[in-house]
């Protein structure tokens, strides 16, 4: 109203809208490896533990895993990758496909249809969130998580073992750094090791100072 001059001023000019920045939950490496290790003896709990350690390792979003196709895994020089668009925005993405995920397709190819990579059968993602929180309290681990936590929990591991957040950005189908950085909680331990990279490159210049009397 007041761009089209129907108003003198505009009401919410010092108005000033405060995000909501809430903690996003992930699990820790270790947490990752005894979620991936439990046994389980249904094959639905299987379906959404491996989706689950699916989506932690590749970033991937559960609608994304869902319709993922044969037709979006690819070779690109000598190593299996995903190339598709997100369903949600439809921007492009691509992930190379390390070991665990790898040995989860292998597991589903038997059961494959119409060209999808994982079955399909009243697959939603509230079928998938219920189970995977009580696996998750098995494992001993008491956070509050959902499935969507895997893009948090591939952010953050990915940063901490070096990736550049450009990369992750680009895996994770992100128009801009800010979202990544958003998703991505920055731990200790990356910043442990960002710092002492940095004290070590600033000693060997500054070996032979020392400090004034």
């Amino acid at each position: 109203a007041h761009y089209n001059g129907k108003i003198a001023r505009n009401p919410f000019a010092q108005y000033k809208v405060d995000p909501d920045h809430k903690e996003r939950g992930f699990l820790t490496e270790d947490e990752l490896q005894a979620f991936t290790t439990i046994e389980l003896n249904n094959p639905d709990l299987e379906l959404a533990r491996d989706l689950f350690v699916f989506g932690c390792w590749t970033g991937i979003s559960f609608i994304d895993i869902k319709n993922l196709t044969t037709e979006n895994i690819t070779m690109l020089g000598g190593s299996p990758w995903i190339v598709s668009k997100r369903q949600k925005t439809g921007v492009p993405f691509q992930i190379k496909l390390m070991d665990i995920p790898m040995q989860i397709i292998k597991r589903y190819e038997p059961f494959q249809e119409n060209k999808l990579v994982f079955p399909n059968l009243n697959l939603n993602y509230w079928s998938i969130c219920k189970p995977l929180k009580k696996m998750i309290k098995e494992c001993g681990i008491s956070k509050d998580i959902s499935f969507h936590c895997t893009r948090h929990g591939f952010a953050t591991l990915a940063l901490s073992k070096g990736v550049p957040i450009e990369s992750v950005s680009r895996v994770l189908g992100h128009t801009n750094i800010t979202t990544t950085q958003r998703y991505a909680k920055i731990t200790t331990e990356k910043i442990d090791k960002d710092l002492t990279m940095f004290g070590n490159r600033l000693n060997q210049s500054f070996s032979e100072i020392s400090i004034a009397m």
